[in-house]
């Protein structure tokens, strides 16, 4: 495994032993109950438009949950992806809302969930004629590639990962996650802007390329342009594998009036336009029961 340029420290709390693993990937996804539908539609006005934004920052900075402090140190970052994936025993009802109750938590879960489970059918296909070079894009840790290359017992003859991301600082936890999987000579991280992946990344072409959780922070403009670069590279007969992101629970106003976060919102529609520009083929759509994140599979004619 190596690491180029990396070095910053992960946050406090994630720097436990072991990191958490699934304990499979057939679980049961989850969906939204009528009674936390009925709470949101009564909660949204006020939450969204009508209590003051200083009380509300006051009301959740008092509770003891971690993914609420680094939702406001961060939002939207690694942490609290791995925080929301853990979906550790909740500390207070404020912590259990942002956990178990937050429609989004319930969606990323089920993306991680679908999107590994896609990746390991990937790997086995291609690693069945050669050996597999994959790209995550905005990676982080890279745990979706390096969940589905463990589940395989695959080894650094078999597949080779290339993790890009902006910024390093989820490094040295992917770096742990990957030894403590026994996989670390499979991954590499790599700290660049893959729409300069010529650069980044030069003389390598993938047979997978992975673009989760970052697709909801570019405007169209450096979407596309990030999709014609991977284009390029990404072997004949390659996939991509990317999302949209739509908001059905009309959470969005709370989360930009309180955290500052603003997904880009896109239906499934909307990526296939951009996907299509781009030069691929869509060959399979999946939306996740939480009906947040429609997952698109396209490929690099040969």
């Amino acid at each position: 495994m190596s690491v180029i340029n990396s070095g910053s420290a992960t946050l406090e709390t994630l720097q436990q032993s072991e990191i958490w693993v699934p304990p499979d990937l057939n679980q049961s996804l989850e969906t939204m109950p009528f009674s936390l539908r009925i709470g949101g539609w009564l909660a949204n006005p006020y939450k969204n438009y009508l209590l003051p934004v200083p009380w509300l920052k006051r009301l959740l900075k008092s509770s003891e949950s971690e993914l609420l402090e680094e939702t406001f140190r961060r939002p939207g970052g690694w942490r609290t992806m791995e925080m929301m994936y853990r979906n550790s025993q909740s500390v207070d009802s404020l912590d259990r809302q942002a956990l178990r109750d937050n429609p989004i938590a319930r969606a990323s879960r089920n993306r991680l969930q679908i999107v590994t489970r896609i990746l390991m059918d990937l790997m086995t296909q291609y690693a069945s004629k050669e050996k597999v070079t994959v790209v995550g894009v905005g990676a982080g840790p890279g745990r979706h590639v390096q969940t589905a290359i463990s589940r395989l017992h695959f080894n650094a003859d078999q597949i080779t990962a290339y993790l890009i991301d902006l910024d390093d600082d989820a490094f040295e936890y992917g770096h742990r996650f990957s030894q403590q999987l026994g996989i670390a000579d499979c991954i590499h991280f790599l700290q660049g802007d893959a729409r300069q992946i010529h650069e980044v990344l030069p003389d390598v072409q993938p047979h997978i390329v992975k673009l989760i959780g970052l697709v909801e922070y570019l405007d169209d403009t450096q979407l596309l342009e990030l999709l014609g670069v991977l284009h390029e590279v990404i072997l004949p007969g390659g996939t991509l594998i990317t999302h949209g992101l739509v908001d059905p629970y009309n959470g969005s106003p709370f989360l930009k009036r309180v955290f500052g976060l603003q997904h880009v919102k896109r239906s499934a529609d909307d990526i296939h336009r951009l996907l299509e520009s781009a030069g691929f083929r869509t060959v399979d759509q999946v939306t996740e029961p939480m009906q947040i994140y429609p997952i698109i599979t396209v490929v690099k004619d040969a």
